[in-house]
């Protein structure tokens, strides 16, 4: 790992402790200031705090790392031709075709790794700690209890990919299908877990047939192979330019083989051509774990001077930070001119360019207010009170960029270490991004800072687990698991029974940049009051914090505007996401936003709703003063046709299951659009069918699904 320096180092090898012992004497000696002052909620005083102030872990060249010949944190460009859009797009997938068998994605790519992020806490660290969620008023009607529409409320959304275009595209049946979206330039594009994508015109008429991020990134004439964990965006900036992430996987006889896959189109053309770079999680032959490093649910951004890009770090075959098994979240800001203009990381001897540069910041190192990720205060085991899932926030426009302090980028992050809820969330900052642009980094060091800020006190949050209801419907693949083979036992059950959604844990997967604010939402478990029949329910909900930046461009220090529950009575929701629209004339001058996730349940005790909701489209407006949903109103978007059916939902049963519903729904503002906001999120796109029409290996329901799943996307657009 890189050392930290406040002086520009030329050698990247330096040992754990004097590491540590540098980054303690940072925290101590390099901190912001004193205490910010508090700021006033509706519902309670919040304080805030300095996180410190550092300089980067490392600085200089993207040419940089890695002991063996032809190998650095980041390769390329190679590049990739257009992939020209159809014409005609193909008929319906309702003939009869074979399938391999299901694969869960981690399961297939990972079988060694640690437990995943979203299950990261030690076992039984807070089994003695009891917890009470947040408890929101229904009956009579109050804040974070919110009503359900059936209409969309203005919103226009059609299909997106599902199990058939994965399945048609790889060959097997695939989850989780978590999703990308991005806009710009007349196109709207969703992006999904397999590596796939597929382009709409920005009335969501479909402009080309389901394009692999195989051909996009040259991967088969590499040998290579997509491995998920997508993220795309479109940058206003030098012509206009998209960017498409995701885990590759090389022959494994190279190192780990998992990269960072970085597309970026060669103009304005979400089909490309492309310039492809490789960025290389095993960089450092000093990290724990190296060389089998795993770059987990990458998420991307840019401001006006840097492309950011945060991963979570895992070591698969051997102890990370302390023994444990997670080096926390990892930052990277590059130059982001050297991206869009196609600079080659290296020179024609192999010598770094000097025009292509990154600042690092290895939050592994940093000490959070628990501990550190080498040990923390309560257990004193390592791996647990570790800055994780530290996301990049995603200014729509150049307009929305934070231009002060010489170029800042923000990001935001939950502080829930335990998994036994928690009252805080951190806000992080680049700043001095513009000196990205010195030769070899040399104004890096001295120039860009990486600071956090601490809020305490904020709304209450707590979501480990927690499986969602959805109407009860039917489920021939649950009626056939035994002969699929998903449960086990002696003998395994012939048939398993309708399970739950997966909400994942309370942290954060987008953040969105605009009308000088932050704004970011997480699960959490709530308890909905009633005046009449059972009460307390407990359903899923989300909590939501915008954060003003105006007041960090003045003095350094970030406040909270607004922030408030949603959750929908008697129902559950999924992967919340948010996004503001514009305030300027050419959009309409509307600031309101909207937060999106999947809507699902049973109508609770009382089977309200009719029994409850399918997984479906919903969202609901909000601005970033209202403290909640205005009206105390969501919008079902695009109402779900039957249950999830997939074989995540059984497979292990009746032991524990785990269904993977996805790891995260987008919403994102597109500019000069009308005021327009685009979001997309998981749903189930059609009725199921059972036998005889309905079979395991062939092509099911008229083309619908797939055997083993039946998941679905819808992609939308509202003037919130």
């Amino acid at each position: 790992m890189f050392a930290r320096v406040t002086a520009r180092r030329r050698s990247s090898r330096f040992s754990i402790a004097t590491v540590w012992v540098m980054v303690v004497s940072a925290f101590l000696l390099v901190s912001r200031g004193s205490a910010a002052p508090p700021v006033t909620d509706t519902a309670s005083v919040v304080s805030s705090s300095s996180l410190g102030q550092f300089s980067p872990s490392f600085a200089g060249p993207a040419a940089t790392g890695c002991e063996y010949y032809d190998c650095s944190l980041l390769t390329g460009p190679f590049f990739s031709p257009s992939t020209q859009p159809l014409t005609e797009l193909p008929a319906a997938l309702s003939s009869p075709r074979a399938l391999s068998s299901p694969l869960t994605y981690r399961a297939l790519w990972f079988p060694g790794r640690p437990r995943p992020l979203n299950q990261r806490h030690q076992p039984g660290a807070a089994a003695a700690v009891a917890v009470t969620p947040p408890t929101v008023s229904c009956e009579p009607l109050g804040a974070g209890c919110d009503t359900i529409d059936s209409a969309s409320g203005g919103a226009v959304g059609v299909k997106g990919l599902n199990a058939v275009d994965s399945g048609q595209l790889y060959g097997f049946d695939l989850e989780p299908p978590d999703q990308g979206l991005c806009a710009g330039n007349g196109y709207v594009v969703e992006a999904n877990n397999g590596g796939e994508i597929l382009v709409f015109d920005t009335a969501l008429q479909r402009k080309s047939a389901v394009i692999g991020l195989d051909l996009i990134m040259g991967l088969p004439q590499r040998g290579w192979s997509s491995v998920g964990d997508i993220s795309c965006l479109y940058d206003h900036d030098n012509g206009g330019h998209w960017f498409f992430t995701q885990i590759v996987a090389a022959p494994s006889s190279d190192s780990s083989g998992l990269y960072e896959g970085i597309a970026v189109t060669v103009g304005s053309s979400p089909f490309g051509p492309y310039a492809v770079y490789f960025l290389n999680a095993n960089y450092n032959p000093g990290e724990p774990g190296y060389p089998y490093l795993l770059n987990d649910f990458a998420k991307i951004s840019t401001t006006r001077d840097a492309f950011l890009m945060f991963y979570d770090e895992f070591p698969l075959n051997s102890p990370g930070l302390g023994g444990g098994g997670f080096n926390g979240a990892q930052e990277f800001a590059f130059n982001k001119n050297a991206f869009e203009k196609g600079l080659p990381v290296t020179g024609n001897f192999g010598e770094p360019n000097p025009a292509f540069t990154v600042a690092i910041e290895n939050m592994g190192l940093l000490p959070t207010p628990n501990g550190t990720c080498f040990s923390d205060d309560l257990h004193n085991l390592p791996g647990i009170t570790c800055w994780f899932s530290v996301i990049p926030a995603q200014p729509p426009d150049p307009t929305q960029y934070d231009n002060s302090h010489g170029g800042s980028g923000f990001m935001l992050e939950s502080l829930d270490f335990y998994g036994s809820g928690d009252n805080r969330i951190a806000v992080f900052d680049w700043t001095g991004l513009e000196h990205l642009k010195s030769p070899n980094c040399s104004d890096c060091y001295s120039e860009i800072q990486f600071g956090g800020q601490l809020f305490s006190g904020v709304k209450f949050y707590y979501g480990q687990g927690f499986l969602a209801a959805q109407k009860k419907g039917p489920i021939p693949l649950g009626d056939e698991c035994g002969k699929a083979g998903l449960s086990v036992g002696h003998p395994p059950p012939a048939s398993c029974p309708e399970g739950g959604i997966a909400t994942n844990d309370d942290s954060f997967t987008q953040v969105s940049q605009a009308q000088g604010q932050l704004w970011g939402a997480i699960s959490t478990e709530v308890d909905q009051t009633y005046s009449l029949g059972p009460s307390p329910e407990v359903h899923q909900g989300a909590v939501f914090w915008v954060i003003g930046t105006d007041t960090f461009d003045d003095s350094g220090f970030f406040t909270l505007t607004t922030q408030g529950y949603v959750s929908p009575r008697h129902e559950d929701l999924e992967f919340p996401a948010m996004a503001a629209g514009g305030s300027s004339s050419q959009d309409g001058g509307n600031e309101k936003a909207i937060i999106t996730f999947t809507l699902s349940g049973n109508g609770g005790p009382t089977g309200a709703d009719h029994g409850g909701f399918y997984p479906s489209t919903a969202y609901g407006r909000l601005t970033s003063t209202s403290n909640g949903l205005l009206d105390s109103v969501i919008n079902i978007a695009d109402l779900g046709q039957s249950p999830q059916d997939g074989f995540t939902e059984y497979l292990g049963f009746p032991g524990p299951t785990r269904p993977r519903w996805g790891d995260y729904n987008n919403a994102i503002f597109l500019p000069w659009s009308g005021g327009k906001i685009y979001f997309a999120t998981n749903y189930i796109q059609y009725p199921n069918c059972l036998p005889p029409e309905f079979t395991l290996t062939m092509g099911t329901c008229d083309g619908t699904r797939d055997g083993y799943a039946n998941w679905g996307t819808s992609v939308n657009f509202v003037v919130p």
